[in-house]
């Protein structure tokens, strides 16, 4: 029996392999929560806050005990020797305990920082991912759609030819689009296969689902706004922020070191039977070493920190203007170019169908019409792609939660 040509929706098959669902929030959340980098940046985290706690601590006291008048002969030692037992303190005047403080401050805040740039990248990384892998899920079932298509022509063809209808060269043409259908299936496969592996990789995970993703790879979406605006408020520019903050806190320690700490003591003196209490003062005089070159050095790193934060800021406000440049080209593109082109080689598609069904049009153009629609297709699955990669990239560029 001669079967009609017919325009092919696609198909809800049964998978023979169970497969999962997984929406974009999912494995963002997935790779947030599994990922060992992450865990690692907390443990960097968690030693900054122990080198904090060690920076603010007192140096412990020192215990002396001299004996002096020692003698080999006529020696009595409670009436001959003087004997010394005092405490030494150390007391920081020069302010270094402070300045260590705000430097383990400093550096607390760069590792929770450079946690949270870390998270956000793997967040927007997956995203990424996550779009690619379902862009090229798209494109397997438009292939199939086609390859079932063609199927149908090369059995109604074939049944054509047995009848003596039509020559065999058109058959030979109809199996020869066919086959090249089915091959960019199959090379549609196995782009699935690599871009769940990859998927899987930038969610934490060993091995892909495989998953049915869920979101709607043919839809415009909307990009998320920001909660604050500016490059002050992205991650990277506060990076930055930190750095100068901790040149800064450097700088001080080392005009700190400059300065002499104070000795205190303390303590019980034994002389000739006597006994007194001694107290005194001890400081270093920073005659010849007075750290000069660390502290110019100091000087100059903070200079190039706030420089450095500077051009981080001016390079995150141009990306941030080019991202929205390009998500506004996209969207023209993918909205008022490429979805009319797909429609009107579908219209085309369509039309040549039915007229070869009732033989208005000969096999040479119905296979030129078939082209361009496929050709339509994959721009407008193109187009979709780079649409939704200018969304990650201007959510990224605006400082959007990933």
């Amino acid at each position: 029996m001669i079967r009609k040509l017919s325009i092919l929706v696609l198909a809800i098959a049964i998978p023979a392999v169970a497969q999962t669902t997984l929406t974009l929030d999912d494995a963002v959340r997935t790779a947030l929560e599994r990922r060992p980098e992450l865990k690692a940046a907390q443990a960097h985290v968690s030693a900054a806050q122990g080198l904090k706690s060690q920076a603010g601590l007192f140096p412990n006291p020192r215990l002396i005990f001299q004996v002096e008048n020692l003698r080999g002969s006529n020696f009595d030692y409670s009436s001959d020797a003087d004997s010394f037992a005092y405490f030494s303190q150390v007391i920081e005047t020069s302010g270094r305990r402070g300045n260590r403080i705000a430097v383990s401050e400093a550096n607390v805040g760069r590792t929770r920082l450079e946690e949270e740039q870390l998270r956000r990248e793997i967040g927007f990384r997956v995203r990424e991912a996550y779009w690619l892998a379902l862009g090229v899920q798209f494109a397997r079932d438009l292939y199939e759609q086609n390859d079932r298509y063609f199927k149908q022509v090369v059995e109604y063809h074939e049944a054509r030819l047995k009848e003596g209808k039509i020559a065999e060269v058109d058959v030979l043409r109809v199996r020869l689009q066919a086959e090249q259908i089915h091959a960019a299936l199959e090379n549609a496969r196995l782009d699935v296969d690599k871009a769940q592996l990859s998927l899987a990789r930038e969610m934490g995970i060993v091995a892909a689902g495989p998953w049915v993703l869920t979101e709607h790879f043919d839809q415009l979406e909307e990009p998320r706004a920001a909660k604050a605006s500016g490059a002050e408020a992205l991650v990277e520019s506060r990076l930055a922020a930190q750095d100068v903050v901790a040149a800064r806190a450097n700088l001080g320690l080392e005009r700190a070191v400059g300065r002499p700490d104070v000795d205190a003591i303390f303590g019980y003196k034994r002389t000739s039977g006597l006994n007194t209490a001694i107290a005194g003062l001890q400081v270093n005089l920073p005659i010849f070493d007075r750290n000069q070159g660390a502290r110019a050095a100091a000087e100059a790193a903070t200079l190039a920190a706030q420089r450095t934060m500077e051009a981080i800021n001016m390079r995150l406000n141009s990306e941030a203007a080019l991202a929205s440049k390009e998500y506004e080209a996209r969207l023209r593109q993918a909205r008022d170019i490429f979805a009319p082109l797909h429609r009107q080689a579908d219209q085309i598609s369509d039309i040549s169908r039915s007229a070869y069904r009732e033989e208005g049009l000969d096999l040479l153009r119905l296979l030129d019409a078939e082209r361009f629609r496929i050709e339509a297709q994959l721009a407008w699955l193109r187009a979709l792609s780079d649409y939704h990669k200018s969304v990650v990239n201007l959510e990224r560029a605006e400082g959007v939660e990933p």
